[in-house]
């Protein structure tokens, strides 16, 4: 786990397997089969368990891992997230074409650094906030980063601003992954995809990976043209079996063989995906809807403010109102009207938050997102 520490909880696997055969198993397995559960990452409420098959999981393996990379050299993966999530998929990955994964038990972004530096990692998967805590963190600029080869993110909105100051540290080795536990990879933004632009500078998502199919409908299911923005709608060979014990989620979202993924999106002429928010994440308020994620990028280029999550908050009355958890810049402490009036300078008087809560940190999830339910929980102690 990077810490060198040893633990007690069970049989130790490692000299466990030294007792066993080098042969594979003798186990009949189908790829209809129930391969495992696993549970969503619970951003806005409790998580759900998919029920994930063996064969749309063995296909994945199937996908070529890795491009740009020195003949001969294979991938050092640094699994800094939990593995009950896309870092165990990734460690696995990384394992089936003989590279080698560097475990750390938490992320913490100095240690990350210095794991890059140490173990000479190549590829490095994290999400948006916790690549923003490496931006952040004094010693980015003295960490040798020359090993890298491939710094994945994905998993919740990222900021425009943010990557473009993450390609000029890293250099152009991001790529951009969307993709969802109850569809696994959808769609990849390369490296050197990342000069494309759409609505207000936003950066693409990706394009659907061969064999994904991609379309964006409007309310009443009627699919829209290029630059319509709509629900994201997903089918392909990788898509989940359904919700453990809940056929009535499982129906909701899951129709002819298409996956209704619950974000909010649109497709441009050449087939690029951009991803505005996701459904459930809409702020309803007395004007229009708003989209916590355009709010957030507007904050991000506030000067005082280092970190920041926007959601909505009901009151007694069910109506909405946009709130705002802040991390300020050092030496920093903005103020509600100092905040609204620059958000509603940009977007508008409709965005402008109606309560600031300044925070040391911004809560994530296991997972790595910003934790909204616990923000939104803690209104209510």
């Amino acid at each position: 786990d990077g810490t060198g520490s040893a633990h007690t909880i069970g049989e130790d696997v490692i000299a466990a397997s030294a007792t066993r055969p080098a042969a594979e198993p003798a186990v009949p397995v189908g790829p209809g089969d129930d391969l495992g559960i696993r549970h969503t990452g619970g951003t806005t409420g409790i998580p759900k368990g998919i029920l994930s098959l063996h064969g749309p999981y063995r296909s994945v393996f199937d996908i070529p891992f890795g491009d740009a990379r020195p003949d001969g050299e294979q991938a050092r993966f640094l699994a800094a997230t939990s593995l009950a999530h896309l870092a165990g998929l990734l460690s696995d990955l990384t394992l089936h074409h003989g590279g080698s994964v560097v475990l750390q038990r938490s992320f913490d972004p100095g240690d990350v650094l210095a794991a890059i530096e140490r173990e000479r990692i190549t590829d490095l998967w994290v999400l948006p906030p916790l690549l923003y805590r490496l931006l952040d963190h004094p010693a980015l600029a003295d960490t040798d980063l020359s090993s890298l080869r491939r710094v994945s993110y994905g998993g919740c909105a990222s900021s425009p601003s943010r990557i473009r100051e993450a390609l000029k540290a890293f250099g152009p080795v991001l790529v951009s992954g969307y993709g969802m536990s109850e569809a696994q990879n959808i769609a990849i933004l390369g490296p050197h995809e990342h000069d494309r632009t759409g609505h207000g500078g936003q950066i693409p998502v990706g394009r659907p990976l061969p064999g994904v199919e991609v379309q964006i409908r409007a309310a009443d299911g009627t699919v829209l043209p290029a630059g319509g923005r709509g629900g994201i709608h997903v089918r392909s060979a990788t898509i989940m079996a359904g919700y453990w014990k809940r056929p009535d989620l499982t129906a909701r979202v899951l129709r002819d063989g298409w996956l209704d993924t619950g974000d909010i999106g649109y497709l441009d002429a050449d087939g690029y995906l951009y991803l505005a928010d996701r459904l459930k994440d809409l702020i309803i308020v007395v004007g229009g809807h708003v989209h916590p994620t355009e709010v957030e990028e507007v904050l991000l280029t506030h000067p005082a403010i280092a970190q920041c999550a926007v959601y909505g908050v009901r009151d007694d009355q069910q109506a909405e109102h946009v709130h705002a958890a802040v991390v300020p810049a050092p030496g920093q402490r903005p103020t509600l009207e100092d905040v609204r009036a620059f958000v509603t300078a940009h977007k508008g008087r409709i965005y402008a938050p109606e309560a600031l809560h300044l925070l040391d940190a911004i809560p994530l999830t296991a997972v790595g997102k910003p934790d909204k339910k616990r923000l939104r929980e803690a209104l209510t102690r």
